[in-house]
Formats: C-alpha cells, structure tokens, sequence
C-alpha cells in the first residue's frame, strides 16, 4: 500500500500541466478545466480528481463518474475517490451505489469525517436510524434539543421518558436509542412506535416520540373489537385490558371454550418500581385437553395412544432490559397435572404419564451478538435452563436447556423484502411428564412451528412429532405487501426443517421432516392474525392454518 501511495504522488508530479490544472481547480474555473484535460493525452490522478471534481460542479454526472473511477483505477488506495463517488451517485439518487462508495472510502480511512458525516446524513434521509447514528456518532453528532411526545398519548408521560435513556442537549448514542427501543416495547402498551429524529435550523434535532397504543380494552372502538373477539373461529377470546392506572400495568387473558382443549390463561405485568428496565408478571394457566396419538394430522393415522390432560400452573418472572442488546429473565412456576383416559397403546409408557405437584426455577438470556444497521443485518442468540422437581409416585428430578440462534437481514436500500433465519433446538435430561414434551408443528399453544405439519386432528393435539429433543430451522423470505400505519400486510415464502426424538417411537417419526409453502401475516391495530400454507415434502401432504397473534405469552403458550 505505500508503494502505491508513492506512485501516485510520484505520477502527479510528473507532468508540468498538472499544475497549472491545479489552479485552474482552485480558482474554481470549471469549464476551464474541462477544457484543459479534455485535451491531455495522459492524466494524473490528481488531475483525474480536479477533473471529475469540475464536471460535477457542472452537473456533469455521467462523465464526472468516468473521470473519478479512472482515477481510482489508477491509485486505488486514495480514499478521495470513492468518497466523491458517493457524492455522484447521491446527486443521481442512486443511493445503494452511494452507501457502497462511502463504505470503501470508510475502509481506507476509518475517520474520515466528511465521509462519516456524509454517511451518517444519507442513511438518516434513507430512514434507517441506526446506522445514521453508528457514522454520526464517530463526528459527535446528533446533538438533541428536545424530546416531543406523541400529545395523544394516554400513558403516564414520566414512566414513557424514563424508558427513552437518551437526553435533550446530549449527543444520541446508538446504544441509548437501542436501549430505549426495547425498554418501551418492554412496557407492552405500545404495539406499534415510532422514535426518530427532526433536523432543526441550528444543526441540531429534535427527538420525536409517536406510537399506537393500547389504553384500557384498546384505543378506539375497532381496536377493542379486534384485540378481543380475534379468536373467535376458533371459540377463543382475549379479554385484556392495558395501562392500567396510567402505569404500563396490563392484564391480559385467554379464555377458549373448545371442548377438546379448554384453556384460561390469565397475565398481570407491570415495570417493578415503575422503572421500565425490570418488568415482573404473574401467571395462572389452567388446562383441560384431549390428546390423540397419531403420526400424520391427514390421510390414514392409528391413534397411537391418547390421554386426557388437565393442569394448573402458577408462574413469576422478572425481565430484565439490560440494554438494547441484552435482556434476562429469571423466574418460578408451581404446577399440577393429572392424566386420565389413558390409552398407552405404542407411543406412551409409566415415565411419562406421571401425575403430580411441579416446582420449576428458570433463567433465560437473549443477546444482539452481530448488528450491521448500514447493511440492516443482525444476529441474536440465546438461550434457556430449567431445573425442575416432579413430586409423583416416584419423585424425580429434569432439567431443560434450549438455544437459539436468529438472523435478520433487509437488502437493498427499499426495505420491501427482509431474510430470516431461525435454529432452535433443546433438551430434557432425566425424566419429564409428558406435558413438557416439545411439540413441532403449527398449534395456537406451541411456538416450535413446523409448518407442514398441524398439531391438531378433529380438534385434538397429538398429531404432529413430540419429543425430549428437537432441532427446528425456520426460513422466511418476506415482502411487504401493504401498510398504512393501521394495517400492515407482509407475505412470502417458507422453507422448515425439523426433527424431534423421543422415548417411544409413535411420539416422533425419527426422522428429518422438510415444509415448503409461503405465509402471509395482516397486523391490524397491533393484532396480528397468520395464515399458513406448508407441504410436508416427506409425506406429500398439505398444511393450511390460520391464528392470532397476541402480546404477552399467550400466543405461545407458555407461562412467560
């Protein structure tokens, strides 16, 4: 890299004329300019530069872009190229071409201010934040005059301002609006919101704070309707009411009155101290369900056993949003299930009908470990231990550990398509009742979705593998489709592969299972209902499902 650089100082000294351009250049007499080195057989890449530089005074972008990435090319480690490349590529709203041109320059030189203030000001007027404040804050800006809130909001406006981290007349960090981001999601009223930032006269900007919330049964008559009486194909409603006291206080629930898996599941939540970093919830989930044993939800299936399961659980947890990048959750669950009706048939055995009192410990940590908010990639990982008491005919101990890995990226500068990637996977050591088997399959009380296989037959769980482990990647390829603020729509393509293994043989087929299909998921007013179509590449059959989406842990069944 040195010698390159003496070569290309060495070349400009060489030719005589170059001198003269040079003050031609400095003088700002542009079409002089052109003029000279139009006529030059042979440039310099100074004089490349001074050339390029004058076309673009005069608007000349086309061979204003010829004569710069000539002079690239000839000293290509002369960080004034790519960063004035940025510039034509800018004026010609080209803006992928620009990102990609200032990304070069930064990597010849890290500091370069102009380049970074640059940066930091286009993916600002692309939208994306983040990666304006990762360039900004290198040249110490944005500096914040003030925080304006949403005027219609109806929380408590103080426990809002604890949450945004960041202050007025301080430089905006990047960690400080990713903090806040997940402190204000934390405090669950807020389904959809909105921090960005306004560009005042004085160089400096005013932090706006919008969102759509939730207050009471929902904000408006349509949003209450829609929260509530969204599971009603399948004879479920959600009865919550948020903020309570103007405090971030919610009250969730789930109340289903299906005859082969009745369920009630009741939450309260609410920041500990009123402080948004920590939010503590209480749960009761209480469960009366038939269970059918098969290998397949269509098509010729034995009942391979079945069961009817009743259990209480009482649970507590504490989260912690340490940061933006890092959240803890630490808690305890009681619980007691019975089994009746039992038909062992192939797929059940005595270690797993085991009836019983349950104490539980629990601890989970996610954690942002790559984030690229210039090219809108992240990677986050995670994971989850459970250790557990059975009190039975023969007491026992378990444990459970789980991981996850998810990766997120948006191409291009549109952000109409976004790429996820979802690996879990997890494990029981010892012996569990069956009730803390994994299920994978769609199913309203599971998350584990293997979208080519439903959970449900006539109505009753146990068609789709269980397990003591598992392993399950998600693929999506997301578009968005519509949004107006209100009602959002994204749709697109599915590819799931999964496997679980399990102590008897009708529980899991013991082998890799693949789902292809698409899915398109509408949020209306916060509330998000999903519809999936996934084939079973394996056994050629065809999965269509359709749920709603809830805040809290409902939507998954679990007790967090």
């Amino acid at each position: 890299m040195a010698n390159a650089h003496a070569q290309c100082s060495a070349d400009a000294g060489l030719d005589s004329r170059a001198a003269e351009i040079g003050r031609l250049y400095a003088a700002h007499a542009w079409d002089d300019v052109v003029a000279r080195v139009s006529a030059m057989p042979d440039r310099t890449p100074d004089v490349d530069f001074q050339y390029g530089m004058a076309l673009g005074h005069l608007r000349r972008w086309a061979k204003a872009r010829d004569a710069l990435e000539e002079g690239r090319r000839r000293c290509p480690h002369d960080k004034r190229f790519p960063i004035e490349l940025a510039g034509i590529s800018f004026q010609e709203k080209r803006y992928a071409d620009a990102a990609s041109w200032l990304w070069r320059g930064l990597k010849l030189d890290p500091f370069e201010s102009y380049a970074l203030n640059f940066a930091g000001t286009e993916e600002y007027l692309l939208g994306n934040l983040p990666a304006a404040l990762k360039y900004w804050n290198r040249v110490g800006k944005p500096e914040i005059a003030q925080l304006q809130m949403d005027p219609g909001l109806h929380a408590d406006r103080l426990l809002v301002e604890r949450a945004i981290v960041f202050a007025p007349t301080q430089v905006m960090r990047l960690s400080e609006l990713e903090t806040s981001e997940a402190r204000i999601a934390g405090l669950g009223i807020f389904p959809a919101f909105n921090l960005r930032l306004a560009a005042g006269s004085d160089g400096k900007f005013n932090a706006e704070f919008n969102a759509l919330e939730r207050d009471g049964f929902g904000d408006g008559r349509m949003q209450e309707l829609v929260s509530v009486f969204s599971g009603l194909p399948y004879e479920t409603v959600y009865p919550s009411y948020y903020d309570i006291g103007r405090g971030a206080m919610n009250a969730e629930s789930l109340l289903r009155w299906d005859a082969q898996k009745r369920r009630v599941w009741l939450a309260l939540s609410a920041p500990l101290r009123a402080l948004p970093q920590w939010r503590w919830q209480m749960v009761t989930d209480e469960r009366a369900e038939n269970w059918a044993i098969r290998q397949s939800f269509a098509g010729p299936a034995p009942v391979l056993g079945s069961l009817r399961l009743t259990r209480e659980l009482a649970a507590a947890t504490l989260t912690d949003f340490a940061s933006g990048r890092e959240t803890w959750r630490i808690g305890a669950e009681g619980s007691h299930r019975d089994f009746t009706r039992v038909n062992y048939g192939s797929a059940l055995n005595t270690h797993l009908i085991t009836p019983g009192y349950e104490a539980k410990v629990r601890a989970t940590i996610d954690e942002k470990i790559l984030d690229v908010p210039e090219r809108s990639f992240s990677l986050t990982a995670g994971g989850g231990a459970e250790m557990a008491r059975l009190w039975a005919a023969q007491p026992s101990l378990f444990a459970k550990v789980t991981g996850a890995a998810e990766m997120r990226w948006t191409p291009g500068t549109a952000g109409k398509w976004q790429w996820r990637e979802r690996l879990r996977a997890g494990g029981v050591a010892g012996r569990a009742p069956f009730d803390e088997l994994y299920m994978l399959g769609v199913e309203r009380d599971n998350d584990l979705w293997l979208r080519g296989d439903i959970g449900t037959r006539d109505g009753m769980k146990g068609s789709s593998p269980l397990g003591t482990r598992y392993l399950l990647a998600n693929s999506d390829m997301v578009r968005r489709a519509y949004s107006n603020g209100l009602i959002a729509i994204v749709a697109g393509p599915l590819l799931d592969v999964g496997r679980a293994t399990a102590p008897t043989a009708g529980l899991s087929p013991r082998e890799w299972l693949f789902s292809a299909g698409a899915e398109v998921k509408l949020n209306v007013l916060g509330t998000s209902v999903v519809l999936t179509y996934g084939r079973d590449l394996r056994r050629d059959t065809n999965a269509f499902y359709g749920a709603a989406e809830q805040p809290g842990a409902m939507a998954s069944g679990t007790a967090w």
